[in-house]
């Protein structure tokens, strides 16, 4: 799927809690990937997955249900891609209904690495 610079709803959600630096990554991300096949962004999620905790990727995991639930701003379409993210994100470890244990530690390695640029394919895999 070809993806849209001008689409600016992800650059308007990573707004809400990235710094300028980080916005600059996902600008810099975007070059990249951006205009790249599913196949690829989907392997580079696949790959991504593996090196995060599995407290950073339930937190992945609970943003995209939050975002699925956005009216105006999620169509039938991206929800549906929503869910193929998701089912990728799963296939890890089926067990991801446990609460996450330390929330600081979390928000500090969300924003971060690996656990960033996993948000950035996400990303990109919707839209």
């Amino acid at each position: 799927m070809r993806r849209s610079f001008s689409n600016n709803v992800p650059r308007m959600i990573n707004g809400f809690v990235l710094t300028n630096e980080q916005m600059k990554e996902f600008d810099v991300f975007m070059q990249k990937y951006g205009n790249q096949p599913d196949r690829v962004i989907f392997r580079e999620i696949q790959r991504a997955k593996n090196n995060v905790s599995d407290e950073v990727l339930q937190q992945h995991i609970t943003n995209l249900d939050h975002l699925s639930q956005m009216g105006g701003f999620v169509t039938a379409a991206n929800k549906e891609r929503i869910a193929a993210v998701r089912r990728v994100l799963i296939s890890r470890n089926p067990s991801f209904n446990k609460k996450i244990n330390n929330q600081s530690t979390v928000e500090s390695q969300y924003v971060s690495g690996t656990s960033l640029l996993l948000w950035f394919l996400i990303l990109a895999a919707i839209w």
